[in-house]
């Protein structure tokens, strides 16, 4: 049979792959988006950030895609869009446990990143949101296949896509491939590009999936009489983090209660995981590790998906190119590093948007272009890095893991506040030299004082990295005097 031809043909149909597709259809280009799964489907990646919400309106509106707007704040979303599963996500909190040890409210360190309900981040019940974005680019116009069983072939001025669906030989070709499978990397595997996660410094292993049934933490509190009057925001309305001693669990609660729920295990006293044991007795065991966290899970169940706990061995992954001639990668195919920093939904609507003015250009005038994504988007990847990896050197010490986080929050605010396009900054500063230079010093700052271990040296610490912050502290991070409830924050 002959092949349909196309001037783009997307691999993956997550939110990401969807979105893309949409707004090159809309812009008048034949596309094709390809999956080998079909919607609804489970996906973990959910928390929304103000740069997500901010870089998603810029889209909606740059590129007349108005059914997207209501998703960019909690309240729109509601009024609009009730049927699609969220949660509302006023900011971040994070609690230190330690095993065996009954939570005594010391260890507490809320963020805020909206100042109301309305004008709120959200969490993102994938199954739908992905659903949905993926109807908005049948709407547009874009050839759509799911459940397909394909082929991909590289040609000299192309590629090649055929394989079945819904009991259909199908033929595709296209001058230009996006690759938006994540972990699968189609493109990038059949390309043979090389892997270099080997050089990254964060190394985590994850077990997750989505919860019922799950005390808030606010309960636990009130149950244990911790004083929660200083909250900024309801603490459970929020991408919560329990920060262990090896590693540290991910909260994030939707709106009809079932809760994301997943742990990190990368600390220095991390274990590898036995993949021999059962992975619920795996979890169990380090559940009963720790009071509060026993207490939350006392009758909760696993409601999503239904084949149960997910385990990922090391969830790091980078490439060494993300684009090419004839091809280029979003950002949750060319790496990922770890959820900390919920930094995924944001990386990945940046990357949309960065592709889409690159393959509205004539193709002729491409290719520094594509070279440009490239080596921008595995700077940023790299930069998350060591955003993520000081954190889990930190560990067990909540004191040095909560003033190394002030790092991100130095960078993200920063960015959100500016007076310029935020859309168009590379992600997390991570052009900005003098940044970089301070992340270096700060690494060996935080490596003198974990090889110290003294709470004099972890004193020492903060007052080093509040002076190195105060170029990018647009909010008044790490002062003393706020106990760690930032209430101020928030760029909405």
């Amino acid at each position: 049979m002959s092949a349909v031809d196309y001037d783009v043909i997307v691999l993956g149909s997550g939110f990401g792959g969807s979105l893309l597709s949409a707004i090159l259809a809309k812009s008048g280009l034949a596309v094709a988006l390809i999956d080998s799964a079909r919607h609804p489907r489970f996906a973990i990646g959910e928390s929304s950030t103000p740069l997500a919400d901010y870089t998603l309106a810029m889209i909606a509106n740059e590129y007349d895609l108005p059914e997207l707007l209501p998703l960019t704040k909690y309240g729109s979303w509601k009024r609009e869009h009730a049927e699609i599963g969220c949660g509302l996500k006023r900011g971040f909190s994070y609690f230190g446990h330690r095993p065996e040890t009954e939570f005594g409210g010391e260890s507490q360190l809320l963020v805020a990143a909206s100042s109301s309900d309305e004008s709120s981040d959200t969490h993102w019940l994938r199954s739908d949101v992905d659903a949905f974005v993926f109807g908005v680019a049948k709407t547009h116009g874009v050839t759509t296949f799911e459940e397909a069983t394909y082929q991909l072939h590289r040609k000299p001025d192309g590629w090649l896509v055929d394989g079945i669906c819904d009991d259909n030989a199908i033929s595709l070709q296209a001058r230009f491939a996006v690759d938006a499978t994540g972990s699968a990397g189609v493109v990038l595997k059949s390309l043979g590009i090389a892997d270099q996660t080997q050089l990254l410094n964060t190394n985590s292993a994850a077990i997750f999936a989505h919860f019922a049934n799950v005390k808030p933490v606010a309960e636990c509190l009130d149950d244990i009489g911790v004083d929660r009057q200083r909250h900024p925001f309801p603490c459970d309305a929020a991408a919560v983090h329990h920060v262990l001693d090896s590693g540290w669990m991910w909260q994030l609660r939707f709106d009809d209660d079932t809760v994301s729920v997943g742990m990190m295990f990368g600390g220095r006293g991390a274990r590898p995981i036995d993949t021999s044991v059962d992975l619920q007795v795996v979890w169990q065991q380090q559940i009963d590790r720790f009071p509060m966290l026993r207490h939350q899970f006392s009758v909760a169940t696993i409601v999503r998906p239904k084949k149960g706990l997910q385990f990922a061995k090391r969830v790091q992954r980078l490439t060494t190119t993300a684009a090419g001639e004839y091809w280029a990668a979003l950002p949750g195919t060319a790496g990922f590093i770890d959820p900390l920093h919920s930094t995924g939904i944001a990386h990945t609507l940046l990357g949309v948007r960065r592709l889409v003015s690159i393959l509205l250009m004539a193709p002729m005038n491409r290719e520094r272009q594509l070279q440009q994504y490239s080596d921008q988007l595995i700077n940023e990847l790299r930069l998350v890095d060591e955003l993520v990896a000081g954190c889990y050197a930190a560990l067990p010490s909540f004191q040095l893991w909560s003033a190394w986080c002030m790092l991100y929050f130095a960078a993200v605010t920063s960015m959100e506040q500016a007076d310029s396009n935020t859309a168009n900054q590379s992600f997390l500063r991570a052009d900005d030299v003098l940044f970089r230079e301070m992340l270096i010093e700060a690494r060996a700052e935080l490596r003198l004082a974990v090889a110290d271990g003294s709470a004099v040296a972890c004193d020492r610490f903060e007052q080093r990295l509040r002076c190195l912050i105060q170029p990018w502290n647009v909010v008044g991070l790490m002062n003393a005097e706020c106990g760690g409830m930032y209430s101020h924050t928030a760029a909405n």
